[in-house]
C-alpha cells in the first residue's frame, strides 16, 4: 500500500472565493485529497503517513489559465502570430512555456487558438508521459474568415497555409474544418463573432462570422461532443455568440446589462480582457507601437466598460475565468499572475474571488468542475504551496520564489519539497 502525505499546520485557501483558513492539515492519498481538518485533529501518529511541517505556508488549488495561446512568443501583430518562428521552433518554445506555466502554479490551461495544432501535440505528449506539463484542454486552430460578411475576399485564404490557421469561405468548409480539428484532438473550437481593433480584417465593433456561420460552427462542435469559444468584443458579436449557443465568450468587452443577463441565464463562461489592453496602451511604445497607432485603438472604452461589468458579472453568478492573451510582447508568458493583480487593484475585486476565477472556475472550464479546482476531500491533489497567503496579498502569486512547490495528482512536479521538515510527532 502506498504511503500517504500529510501537509501539517498549513493555511488553506480553498478556492471558493472565501478567506483562507489557518492552522489546518491536508491529507493526501494517491492522486487525491483524502481529508482537510484542523491541525489539532491531524493523524500524526498513524502508520503509513509521511508528515511534513509546512507551517507558515499556504496551500491552494492549482490554477487554470482559461485563454491560452501557448505558442505565441512575444508577438507584436497578427502576422507575428503565424510567421515569426518556423513551426518546429514554435513547438519547442510552446513546450517550454507549458513547463514554466506549471512551475508558476498553473496546473492546467485551456487553449484559445492553436497555431498549427500545437495544443493537440502538447496534450498527447503530456498524456503519454513524454513530457511533464499541466493538464491541457487543447483548442483548435483559429477558424477565421477574411472579413465581415459584406467584404469577404476569397483570395485571402490562398495566402495563409491551412496548417497554421483555417480560413473559411463556405458553410460546407466550416463544417469540414470543425470536424477535421476534432479528429486531430481539439476539445474546444475557436471562432470569431467580432473583430478586434488590432486585427487587420475587422475592428472590435464589426462582425466577422455571420450569425448563421456561428450557429453552424456551434451545432457541429456540440454534435461532436466538444465546446466552442468565440472571440467577442463588440456588442453585436456578443449577442450573436449568445444566440448561437457558444460555451465560452472571450473578452466580452462591450457587453451591456442585457447581454450579461443572457450570458448568466445560459451559463456561458466569460474570460474578460482587462490586463492585455491596459498593457498595450501603457507600454506599447516600448514595443515599437506609435502613439498614433495606440490612439487609433478604442481600448480605453473597452477597459472602461470591462471595469463596469466585472462586478455585475460577479453579482449575476457568471462563471468568470482568468486568462488574458499572454504571449504578446507586452504580456509575455510567465507573467500570468499580473492579470490577477490587475483585477484586484484596477477593478476592486477581492483577492479570494479572483483566486476562485483562476482555480474552481478554471477547473470547471476545463471540464473538471467536480474533480479539481478546490482544496476539498475527494478532489485531485493539484495543489500549490506558497510562501504567503495570496488571499491576503495577491502579489504572492507574481513572485516565482514564493511558489515553493506544485503538485499534480499528488506528485511534486515543480519546486523542492525537501525544504519542509518532517513534523515532530
Amino acid at each position: 500500500m502506498s504511503r500517504k502525505t500529510l501537509l501539517h499546520r498549513v493555511t488553506v485557501q480553498e478556492g471558493l472565493g472565501l478567506p483562507s483558513v489557518p492552522d489546518r492539515s491536508v491529507l493526501l492519498a494517491g492522486d487525491r485529497i483524502e481529508a482537510v481538518l484542523p491541525a489539532a485533529q491531524a493523524p500524526l501518529s498513524t502508520p503509513g503517513i509521511d508528515v511534513l511541517d509546512v507551517s507558515g505556508r499556504t496551500v491552494m488549488p492549482g490554477m487554470t489559465l482559461g485563454h491560452t495561446h501557448i505558442a505565441y512568443q512575444n508577438v507584436l501583430d497578427a502576422r507575428d502570430m503565424l510567421y515569426r518562428y518556423p513551426v518546429p521552433e514554435l513547438t519547442l518554445r510552446a513546450a517550454e512555456n507549458a513547463r514554466n506555466l506549471l512551475a508558476l502554479g498553473y496546473t492546467g490551461f485551456v487553449g484559445a487558438g492553436s497555431v498549427s495544432g500545437i495544443d493537440m501535440a502538447l496534450y498527447r505528449a503530456v498524456e503519454s508521459g513524454r513530457m511533464i506539463g499541466p493538464r491541457i484542454t487543447p483548442c483548435s486552430r483559429d477558424l477565421m474568415v477574411s472579413g465581415p460578411p459584406e467584404r469577404r475576399d476569397g483570395e485571402v485564404s490562398k495566402r495563409i497555409p491551412t496548417d497554421l490557421m483555417r480560413l473559411v469561405d463556405t458553410p460546407e468548409e466550416l463544417v469540414d474544418y470543425v470536424r477535421t480539428e476534432v479528429a486531430e484532438g481539439a476539445q474546444v473550437i475557436k471562432v470569431f463573432s467580432s473583430g478586434d481593433d488590432t486585427f487587420p480584417n475587422a475592428r472590435s465593433h464589426e462582425l466577422l462570422f455571420s450569425p448563421e456561420e456561428l450557429r453552424i460552427a456551434a451545432d457541429t462542435a456540440h454534435e461532436l461532443g466538444v465546446r466552442i469559444r468565440a472571440h467577442s468584443r463588440g456588442l453585436d458579436g456578443i449577442r450573436n455568440a449568445i444566440a448561437a449557443g457558444v460555451d465560452i465568450i472571450d473578452h466580452a468587452t462591450y457587453a451591456d446589462d442585457a447581454a450579461l443577463e443572457a450570458i448568466a441565464a445560459q451559463g456561458i463562461f466569460v474570460i474578460p480582457s482587462l490586463y492585455q489592453p491596459h498593457r498595450l496602451l501603457t507600454t506599447g511604445t516600448e514595443h515599437g507601437k506609435t502613439t498614433d497607432y495606440l490612439e487609433s485603438l478604442e481600448f480605453e472604452a473597452e477597459i472602461e466598460n470591462t471595469l463596469r461589468i466585472l462586478p455585475l458579472m460577479v453579482e449575476l453568478g457568471i462563471p468568470i475565468v482568468a486568462g488574458d492573451d499572454f504571449g504578446f510582447a507586452w504580456t509575455p508568458h510567465g507573467t500570468y499572475a499580473e492579470e490577477l493583480v490587475a483585477y484586484v487593484r484596477m477593478a476592486g475585486i477581492p483577492a479570494p474571488e479572483v483566486i476562485r476565477w483562476a482555480t474552481a472556475n478554471g477547473a470547471a472550464l476545463a471540464g473538471r468542475a467536480d474533480d479539481a479546482g478546490t482544496v476539498q476531500p475527494g478532489r485531485l491533489a493539484d495543489l500549490v504551496l506558497t510562501n504567503g497567503d495570496p488571499a491576503q496579498d495577491i502579489t504572492v502569486l507574481t513572485r516565482p520564489e514564493a511558489i515553493e512547490a506544485v503538485l499534480l495528482g499528488g506528485r511534486v512536479v515543480a519546486g523542492d519539497p525537501t525544504r519542509y521538515h518532517p513534523a515532530a510527532v
